[in-house]
């Protein structure tokens, strides 16, 4: 098997582990949904989903846009040595705002868990902020064997530490820590994975504190945690406003269809895992503005195949997996899974403006779609509810996508094949409406599989598809390095 898997296309085989990261990193995570909820009163459980997205907001802060920068630094040097110098000084930037987070963590916990709702102790506060401190220490080196190609690495790694984690929350459970045994595991996991990524971090690049080149780094990674605060309004916000607008009871249909429709994002990440990592030293090599251009189209390509599958099967998964009171979600998990191809591809499309020594502009236009899906959810939502909430999203996002293709283009023009990108979309919105969300038979089988296929056979059709063994089997260092 093995064999097989080292004679594939790099893309390929890349993707594939990274894929299979994904899988055992969600598997092992689904095995504590069950234990955690046996365990865990649903007070309790509102407790540790309160510090979870208190950990999604201050990841966000702490990690700083530390991989992008990375990607951006290290990937568009032109040897080795300039390479290993933006990794070990972006490194150490790491360290630094780690060390910073910790103590001032450890100093606001009291404060903090009094601002939170649902009655948070000052321990669990201390806890999830320790395990935060580690986030820029675990995001740099994994982005660096990422960029190294070294895929199994990041495996073990992401693997290792769920598997851990869930190795000692479990026997911590049955002994009664309740929440404060979830986030003891998730502290001693973060703590096992920031030793063994910084150890092997060192032994490769090094680290550095040129300080000179941190005022460059944050110029480029500080504009990110904007964007990645806008990334949040546009994907969990809507929520707050719907339940206080229509009760927790109908917003919980629409909460369980988003979801169904962000594992389209799970289902992109392997390809984004691979290609982020990459793009910006592919700009470096021969013909590389065209291959980036040809690759970023195969990247959409695979957003709105991964949307049609999720619109495909997600209904069935919701009829097996839940009691009927929550079928009513069926209705919006295809333009869910399309909303997140949509923001997949507005990432992927916008290597321009990523390119730049600054990420000002990315911010400001998700910062502006930000607003304007705040505008258009506080006049939808009251009136159109579920619906409201999804109209406001597609606006937001796709004026989203048509400015930023156009500052990217202007700031580094790619050749991107436009009409055909545009007719395939159009591919695309007519097969999300063709496939049926009625329960499942023969012939609701066949429609789905048949439609599925014809549009993979209209993006081939096109010349979009299927991408040659050249086009992703490429070297995976530089061409000039040296």
């Amino acid at each position: 098997m093995f064999s097989r898997l080292n004679n594939l296309p790099t893309a390929v085989k890349h993707s594939l582990i990274y894929a299979s990261a994904l899988g055992l990193s969600k598997g092992l995570a689904l095995i504590m949904v069950p234990i955690a909820t046996h365990f865990l009163s649903p007070a309790d459980y509102g407790r540790l989903d309160v510090l979870q997205t208190l950990a999604d907001l201050l990841s966000i802060v702490i990690g700083m846009g530390l991989a992008e920068t990375l990607f951006r630094f290290a990937g568009s040097a032109d040897n080795t040595h300039e390479r290993k110098a933006a990794s070990a000084n972006i490194f150490g930037m790491a360290l630094l705002l780690g060390s910073f987070a910790l103590i001032l963590g450890q100093i606001l916990a009291p404060q903090i868990s009094r601002l939170l709702p649902g009655d948070i102790a000052e321990t669990e506060a201390r806890l999830i902020l320790a395990s935060l401190s580690m986030v820029g220490t675990i995001i740099v080196p994994l982005a660096w064997l990422r960029m190294q190609g070294n895929a199994w690495m990041y495996l073990i790694g992401t693997a290792g530490r769920v598997a851990l984690q869930v190795a000692i929350a479990v026997p911590l459970l049955f002994l009664g820590f309740g929440v404060t045994g979830v986030l003891i595991a998730t502290l001693i996991s973060a703590l096992m994975l920031s030793s063994w990524l910084i150890r092997a971090q060192l032994k490769d690049s090094g680290i550095s504190f040129e300080f000179s080149r941190f005022k460059t780094y944050s110029a480029y990674g500080g504009p990110l945690i904007f964007v990645g605060m806008a990334g949040f309004i546009l994907g969990s916000f809507d929520r707050w406003i719907l339940a206080d607008a229509v009760g927790t009871a109908e917003m919980a249909q629409y909460a369980l269809a988003a979801k169904f429709g962000l594992i389209t994002a799970v289902l992109i990440q392997p390809f984004d895992l691979w290609w982020h990592a990459r793009r910006f030293s592919c700009l470096k090599e021969q013909d590389g503005h065209e291959r980036c251009a040809r690759i970023a189209t195969v990247g959409v390509a695979i957003a709105l195949l991964s949307a049609l599958i999720i619109a495909a099967v997600g209904p069935t998964l919701v009829r097996t997996l839940t009691p009927e009171t929550y079928h009513q979600s069926i209705q919006y998990i295809p333009w869910l899974a399309a909303l997140a191809a949509l923001h997949n591809a507005t990432s992927t499309l916008g290597l321009g403006a990523m390119s730049e020594a600054t990420t000002v502009r990315p911010a400001l236009i998700d910062g502006a779609a930000a607003g304007i899906a705040l505008i258009a959810y506080f006049t939808l939502i009251p009136t159109y509810h579920a619906w409201g909430a999804i109209m406001a999203t597609t606006l937001a996002l796709s004026l989203r996508i048509v400015v930023m293709y156009i500052v990217s283009q202007k700031a580094l023009y790619l050749p991107y094949k436009g009409r055909r990108i545009l007719l395939m979309v159009t591919g695309f919105l007519a097969a999300l409406v063709m496939i049926p969300s009625a329960e499942l038979s023969l012939s609701i089988f066949l429609q789905a599989g048949l439609t599925i296929l014809t549009f993979i056979i209209w993006v081939a059709v096109l010349g979009l598809l299927p991408i040659s063994k050249k086009l992703v089997n490429r070297p995976q260092t530089q061409k000039n390095e040296g």
